[in-house]
């Protein structure tokens, strides 16, 4: 009998960003132990990493990945909590077969995930995701082992080896010199220590908020202006030059600015834009994804610098980043992407390292550079699909309506017309589909949303 076919996997969410899913929903020890089991063969005999996030399942998946690993001969690596970045760049540093970080990113707590990462800190690629579905399918799993000589070992020492990498990419001189005030909310999740350590040796003072890892939230985990309104005003109280909140992975970034207070995560990536451009060459490329805002596009051309968009998912930018051989990257969720730092994908303390770095090489206040950027006139929508309605039918109405607009199919359908853009697009994480959009005024927004509800209603 094969065991896989024992279960339903229909309610968890497969796709390039792992697998996630609610864990009495269709996540549980028996799902779980599907995938561990079909990771390990692939790792089978090889050194693997594993990190994981402050949410409680997280340890009991854990020791359910490192019991699968050691069966089938590989070593493991435990950094414990740590953000994701660091997952990734300690299975480059380590030069491991691969790795695993256990978190659900910005899910609420009820949630968990499997993110898989390759050779060379990078997430499973299509090709990779199908060998593990396929391998669960069939139940064809590694033998375990009768007398393995496996062990399992901390990987801590690399932990402060991603921390170095990304100091290596600034002025360090000149923000110690500065010696900002800097405010950090981590949601207790898995920036909670990193993301300090990393500010401290940037000889910032810094003033912890919510990184008490206990295995709670305090605010939604998704750190948008909405969520933070409690923590905008301990920042305002700290008096602190600049802020930053988290989400429970630490791969995405949201700004405190002191007159602005918590501001939209669309500007972290251009921010950080600004200062790694300043030393790269012109007609560089720059990757963005199909969601993201034209400010970076408005930063990219300062520069001389040519902006091309990718799929939505940080596997899709890296994959595309590499290809055009592009110089920096993100996504406008507030994921800055430094292909020279290991972890080379979506990373808070990259971004953090860059923003400090713009303010100390021009020696002025993170809200003087907000004050430059155009307003920033989006609104990101969630629904429901509805169980009558498919995704093509979706997008036929989305034509209609815009029939004028220029057309893209890279990635569930984006719309151009004049000053605006559309994008209509399945979510990787939820159960939903997403309509972004965007303007370059406030009233063409509001007209424009009207449209897109005229589509989603009818």
């Amino acid at each position: 009998m094969i065991i896989s076919r024992q279960y339903d996997l229909s309610n968890l969410m497969i796709s390039i960003s792992g697998v996630r899913g609610k864990i009495n929903n269709g996540f549980g020890l028996p799902e779980a132990l599907l995938f561990t089991q079909s990771f390990a063969t692939m790792m089978a005999g090889q050194t693997v990493v594993i990190g994981r996030d402050s949410r409680p399942s997280g340890p009991y998946f854990e020791h359910l990945l490192i019991a699968s690993l050691l069966a089938t001969g590989s070593n493991v690596l435990t950094l414990g909590l740590v953000p994701t970045p660091t997952t990734k760049a300690v299975v480059k540093l380590a030069k491991a077969k691969g790795g695993i970080m256990i978190s659900a990113s910005h899910n609420p707590m009820e949630w968990n995930a499997f993110k898989f990462i390759s050779k060379d800190g990078f997430f499973f690629n299509a090709k990779e995701n199908e060998t593990l579905v396929s391998i669960l399918k069939d139940g064809k799993y590694a033998k375990s082992l009768i007398h393995p000589k496996s062990y399992v070992e901390s990987g801590e020492d690399y932990i402060d080896l991603h921390i170095k990498s990304v100091l290596s990419r600034v002025n360090l001189a000149k923000i110690r010199k500065k010696k900002y005030k800097v405010f950090v909310d981590a949601v207790g999740g898995a920036g909670s220590f990193v993301v300090p350590s990393l500010l401290r040796q940037l000889g910032c003072t810094v003033i912890e908020h919510n990184c008490k890892p206990d295995g709670t939230f305090p605010r939604p985990p998704e750190p948008t202006p909405a969520a933070l309104v409690s923590s905008e005003k301990a920042f305002k109280k700290s008096k602190a030059d600049i802020g930053f909140a988290l989400d429970p992975d630490a791969d995405r970034l949201v700004l405190f600015t002191p007159k602005r207070g918590a501001i939209s995560e669309e500007l972290t990536l251009p921010l950080a834009l600004r200062s790694a451009l300043g030393s790269a060459k012109r007609g560089s490329k720059v990757i963005v994804n199909l969601s993201s805002s034209f400010l970076n596009e408005h930063v990219a051309e300062k520069f001389g610098m040519k902006v091309l968009r990718s799929k939505v998912g940080e596997a899709n930018v890296v994959s595309e980043m590499m290809s055009e051989k592009a110089v920096f990257g993100g996504e406008g969720n507030g994921g800055v992407i430094d292909p020279k730092i290991p972890s080379f994908g979506r990373d808070t303390l990259s971004g953090i390292a860059h923003i400090l770095n713009l303010m100390a090489e021009e020696n002025r206040k993170i809200d003087d550079f907000v004050d430059e950027l155009p307003e920033i006139c989006m609104e990101k929508q969630s629904f429901p699909l509805a169980k009558d309605v498919s995704l093509s039918t979706l997008y036929e109405k989305f034509k209609s309506e815009f029939s004028k607009a220029k057309m893209s199919t890279k990635d569930g359908l984006w719309l151009s017309e004049g000053s605006r853009w559309i994008h209509i697009r399945p979510s990787n994480t939820e159960p939903i589909f997403r309509v972004i959009a965007e303007s370059e005024s406030a009233s063409d927004l509001k007209e424009t949303l009207k449209r897109v509800k005229k589509c989603v209603e009818s």
